[in-house]
């Protein structure tokens, strides 16, 4: 992105280590702002304007600005002061000297720290007894650096530059016990550490158990058609999925005196302490007020997924099957729980593609992931488990026949207890509360009709 900064400022002349003869030489920096250029830590380039009296030339003593022209002939002129990407952890100063004989202008460039991008999702990965590969995802703009710390882990590099995952791998456990490794990863004065736990010889184990689950986060949003606001928080969650590519489910709890009413949007709303409409609730942990611009709502509802995802490693996954038989809905539905732990399970059924009243959009307005019946508890069932295992259970429900069976899905949602795990509250924009020990570990939307297996990294 380019900036324009043009100085009206009288030169202050600074005997800098410009050479060149006496003179009564100038140097006016032409139109008005300041002699001092902030940049951001991702670099930029800036124009400079000025005038001299007598030709000039451009002195700068840090490598990390680059001037062009870096001379020319009296009268005005115009230079470009291209700042390099900043990688340092802390904000540095340099200075842009124009130059006429022996007299100095300073310019000063202020540039603050590169905001870098550096998440791993997971710090605890599974290995076979048998060895093999082990995965680790990263989401990074940056080159980074890693290293491990036992001899059975390998990996053909110990450094990468912005890639999606790392590719390590063990070698057979010929010991009776498992045996751990830490695997440690540096970038931008950061450390994240990943401990890879390898079964013991001998050890039959599902591979699920030390597999990697695919994640997603759940936006819910309180809303109802007499809102006049609430389509704005609507398309902002629509542009947070899609930045997400796949990684947020979306459920619609319309509240009372709504065209589209949900019994249960009374009983989460009390949980989650909903004052008005719209408001969102990002995986049971982080509310998103209503603001005027769906960007901003986008952008923190983003922001609470990444915190979610970087603080709170998923342990359950989810399989499911369902059918219809007239208005009864069967679902079949497995839940693979790495943790012991106590656990909840939600199921909804959503219908998407409901053309009608909306305040603030009119009568076309297209309404998606409307929650339409609890087929658990809507507090949810509670799982509790003492080691790793898979639970599983089948639910009947009954449909209202005004329903359009051909855009009904399904949406499982697990929650979890805190356990360890501190409550985070990170996010700029966002709004914490008390909403109890529970936090949504996973969620999956699926078409009612359509058997999910389960998915792994």
């Amino acid at each position: 992105m380019k900036k324009y900064i043009f100085l009206l400022l009288s030169a202050v002349v600074a005997f800098c280590g410009c050479e060149g003869a006496k003179s009564d030489a100038s140097i006016t920096l032409v139109q008005t702002s300041k002699d001092e250029i902030n940049v951001s830590g991702g670099g930029a380039k800036v124009k400079v304007g000025f005038a001299s009296a007598l030709d000039w030339y451009v002195e700068t003593p840090d490598e990390w600005i680059t001037v062009t022209p870096d001379k020319g002939a009296a009268g005005t002129a115009l230079i470009t002061v291209q700042v390099d990407k900043n990688m340092e952890t802390e904000e540095r100063t340099g200075v842009v000297n124009i130059c006429s004989d022996d007299l100095v202008f300073p310019v000063r460039v202020i540039q603050k720290p590169y905001e870098a991008t550096f998440e791993i999702f997971e710090d605890h990965k599974y290995v076979s007894c048998l060895g093999g590969e082990v995965k680790i995802s990263i989401n990074t703009d940056i080159d980074f650096e890693f290293s491990i710390d036992a001899d059975w882990l390998k990996s053909a590099e110990s450094k990468a530059a912005s890639v999606k995952e790392v590719v390590l791998y063990a070698e057979p456990n010929p010991l009776e016990e498992q045996r751990s490794a830490v695997v440690t990863f540096q970038a931008y004065g950061r450390t994240c550490e990943v401990t890879v736990t390898q079964l013991a010889a001998g050890t039959e184990a599902d591979d699920w158990q030390f597999a990697s689950f695919v994640h997603r986060s759940l936006a819910m949003r309180f809303t109802a058609t007499w809102c006049g606001y609430c389509p704005y928080m609507g398309t902002a969650f629509k542009t947070a999925k899609s930045q997400m590519s796949g990684s947020l489910e979306l459920v619609s709890l319309h509240g009372g005196d709504s065209n589209y009413e949900f019994f249960g949007t009374t009983t989460l709303g009390n949980r989650y302490r909903i004052s008005g409409y719209p408001t969102g609730i990002v995986d049971g942990r982080v509310s998103i007020p209503n603001y005027s611009s769906t960007a901003t709502t986008a952008e923190v509802t983003v922001n609470a997924i990444k915190e979610t995802i970087a603080n709170y490693p998923t342990t359950a996954g989810i399989a499911c099957s369902s059918s219809i038989d007239g208005n009864t809905l069967s679902v079949d539905v497995s839940l693979y729980l790495k943790k012991a732990d106590s656990y909840r399970l939600t199921i909804l059924l959503l219908e998407d593609d409901i053309t009608g009243y909306q305040n603030g959009a009119g009568m076309g307005y297209d309404h998606d992931d409307v929650a339409r019946l609890a087929v658990t508890s809507i507090s949810g069932e509670t799982i509790k488990t003492d080691s790793p295992s898979v639970w599983t259970n089948t639910y009947t429900a009954t449909l209202n026949g005004k329903w359009n069976k051909d855009n009904l899905r399904l949406l499982f949602y697990v929650e979890r207890t805190y356990g360890e795990h501190p409550k985070v509250e990170g996010v700029e924009g966002a709004e914490y509360g008390n909403y109890g020990e529970y936090y949504i570990d996973n969620c999956r939307a699926v078409e009612v009709g359509v058997a999910a297996e389960l998915e792994v990294l």
